[in-house]
């Protein structure tokens, strides 16, 4: 079997170790802060503070999950007005991943930021620590999750474009 020149490296224990070693000091730091971009300027806005600010609640069903969830979180329009100030033509929300979910029009106040499930900040394991979810989701078929391909998490940054 060939192997890539990546794969015999990988291996080679020193190399490992300090994959590993870096890997585990960047899971444990990436979730404390969102990064905010308006008008070519980059901000850091700690999670805890978006945290703190939530106080929207409400509980649904979240098609992901698969069952009822008590949501706290923040309107992302009027989360976004009071952040960016002026009404930004477009809003972008960006996962760690590279997904990507683009609001040329205003959101509506059906869309939240999530902080919180069932009372509980949530991390990378509730696919946090910044969720996007749409509160009323209408006539959408429960059962297709591709009725929600709008629906971000793991949100690392939002850009204002004005």
């Amino acid at each position: 079997m060939l192997r890539s020149s990546w794969y015999r490296r990988f291996w080679q224990w020193p190399y490992f170790l300090t994959m590993l070693f870096s890997t585990s000091v960047l899971a444990q730091s990436w979730p404390d802060v969102l990064l905010l971009s308006h008008d070519g300027e980059d901000r850091a806005l700690p999670i805890e503070t978006l945290r703190e600010q939530a106080d929207e609640t409400f509980s649904f069903y979240d098609p992901y999950l698969g069952r009822d969830v008590d949501i706290r979180g923040l309107p992302l329009g009027e989360w976004a007005r009071a952040s960016f100030g002026d009404r930004p033509e477009r809003l972008t929300l960006e996962a760690v991943d590279g997904f990507e979910v683009v609001f040329d029009e205003w959101p509506g106040p059906s869309w939240v930021l999530v902080t919180h499930h069932d009372g509980e900040p949530i991390g990378l394991r509730e696919k946090g620590p910044l969720r996007l979810v749409e509160r009323d989701y209408g006539d959408r078929d429960l059962d297709n999750l591709r009725s929600f391909n709008e629906w971000i998490w793991m949100i690392e940054r939002i850009e204002a474009a004005p």
